[in-house]
């Protein structure tokens, strides 16, 4: 095993990968942030509300550190020095809060006031199908209820970063390339997931600074038509299946130096996930692992997804 090890090490210094530093910012605070309870510790981050819903914001600083958040919509009150409750406008958009504390880093809020659900009629939203979503949640568990809104995105939306790593637009169904506004279901939670295991595949010395989504959100109109199950995760916003690829090819890229693009490096990227996920450091990674082999029409990729609890799988 010690010798495999070495000569894995070998080959990833052979291609460029492995160096005995990075450049790459995690993009991290010195602190803390709760938005309705969500504990977060990124420079920048999104949020998604319903109109008129009330939110309190949280920065878990030293204490007596004062601290001032100006936000450009809706109704914002102080509860103390570092601690407010935000009610979001009645219109669907964009709402920014730029956090400025003490002695502390800055930080800013990208919070997006949803549409709701229930203004999707016969399936569709603004031209954009979404289909529907099943009555009944996968054996009563309330992560599958219908979503109570949809994120709508325009085309200068689709640049907006929802955290450092990760912009709105990566998450977006590939149905309707052309039309626009598009919508969206994004989970906080599977965000936060992602930047964790950016941040530990760059501190095991592959160096990238995103990953590519190839899938990220589907309508359920779109799930069904691509043949997949209906209580995919993708349905919820909540997966995504990602690779490596630094170079723009768009297939994985060789990380393990043997010259090749394949499973044996969607391989290597899984099982530096599933290190993470065994080393218990963060709650917030219990969920989805699958891998998935590749295909004529694509490469090899990684399944992750924020279900709550585990589940491995391969697809060969």
């Amino acid at each position: 095993m010690k010798s495999l090890i070495m000569l894995l090490a070998g080959s990833l210094l052979a291609v460029g990968i492995l160096a005995a530093e990075s450049d790459f910012d995690p993009g991290t605070l010195d602190y803390e942030i709760s938005f309705n309870g969500k504990r977060m510790e990124w420079r920048e981050l999104a949020f998604f509300v319903m109109p008129g819903q009330e939110r309190e914001l949280t920065l878990h600083l030293p204490d007596g550190m004062q601290a001032e958040a100006v936000v450009n919509g809706g109704e914002l009150r102080r509860l103390g020095p570092a601690r407010w409750v935000w009610t979001a406008p009645d219109e669907p958009g964009l709402v920014r809060f730029d956090i400025h504390p003490g002695q502390a880093q800055s930080a800013r809020l990208n919070v997006i006031v949803m549409v709701p659900l229930a203004e999707v009629e016969n399936g569709y939203l603004n031209g954009y199908r979404i289909g529907r979503y099943p009555d009944k949640p996968l054996r009563g568990n309330p992560i599958y209820l219908p979503p109570p809104g949809l994120i709508e995105v325009s085309p200068e939306l689709a640049d907006l970063p929802v955290s450092p790593h990760f912009t709105l637009g990566q998450f977006l169904c590939k149905q309707q390339p052309d039309h626009w506004p598009k919508y969206l279901v994004l989970r906080e939670a599977l965000v936060a997931k992602l930047e964790i295991i950016l941040a530990e595949v760059n501190d095991r010395g592959i160096h990238t600074d995103s990953f590519h989504v190839m899938s990220g959100y589907r309508t359920p109109w779109y799930n069904r038509a691509i043949g997949n199950g209906r209580y995919s995760r993708h349905v919820w916003g909540g997966a995504a299946d990602i690779f490596i690829d630094t170079n723009g090819n768009g297939r994985m890229d060789d990380l393990n130096g043997d010259g090749r693009s394949g499973v044996k490096d969607a391989r290597l990227l899984l099982s530096i996930i599933d290190d993470l996920y065994d080393s218990g450091r963060h709650e917030r990674l219990h969920g989805g692992l699958g891998l998935y082999g590749p295909r004529p029409h694509r490469g090899p990729f990684v399944h992750v997804d924020a279900r709550g609890h585990e589940a491995r799988w391969t697809v060969p």
